[in-house]
């Protein structure tokens, strides 16, 4: 069967805001978990009509088979999301021992990339405080544990010298404080595809 086992007739691409035959109904079939590329299924079914229509006479065919790809995956206890797994771990330590902890994962503590990164671990860090992977020496601007310059995309409160996530976003505390922490490494596919 084709996507969700449904069978079509006349399936085609319709463009954005193209308008639909007299007496017919275009429906978008939803995958149950997304499909690689977005691809979707549409199938064009005539609603009501008195008339025959050749159209919808012929043989019904199979929707395509969408491909299985094999998609990149977080190991045990990983959360995926976007290009990346987080482990959010329940053991408080000081910011470098964090850190070494996430080296043994294959790991860093959390880089932070965008808006939608930092409310994600806000969303799963909830109400706990777990060490990121932002830091700084001295004066020295603030820098990702992989060398990067933070680029100033959020605030971050407090006179530490190592940044945490907490209820309020990104907090910074002495290294040497205990929290818990979060880790990241980009997500890998698997077999080594």
């Amino acid at each position: 069967m084709g996507c969700h086992g449904k069978t079509w007739m006349g399936a085609k691409f319709v463009p954005k805001g193209a308008k639909q035959p007299q007496n017919t109904q275009l429906q978008e079939e939803a995958a149950e978990r997304p499909l690689w590329g977005g691809r979707r299924c549409l199938f064009q079914s005539q609603v009501s009509s008195g008339a025959e229509n050749e159209y919808f006479e012929q043989k019904a065919r199979k929707c395509p088979s969408c491909p299985s790809p094999i998609l990149p995956t977080c190991s045990e206890n990983g959360i995926g999301f976007r290009e990346k797994c987080f482990y959010f771990v329940q053991n408080e330590t000081n910011w470098n021992e964090s850190q070494s902890f996430c080296l043994s994962l294959g790991a860093q503590l959390a880089t932070i990339d965008s808006q939608e990164d930092l409310s994600f671990l806000l969303r799963y860090g909830r109400p706990l405080h777990y060490w990121v992977g932002l830091h700084q020496e001295g004066s020295d601007p603030w820098r990702w544990c992989n060398g990067s310059l933070f680029n100033n995309r959020f605030d971050i409160q407090g006179n530490g010298q190592c940044a945490y996530i907490d209820l309020d976003g990104v907090s910074s505390d002495w290294c040497s404080q205990q929290k818990y922490l979060v880790c990241s490494h980009p997500l890998k596919s698997p077999r080594g595809a």
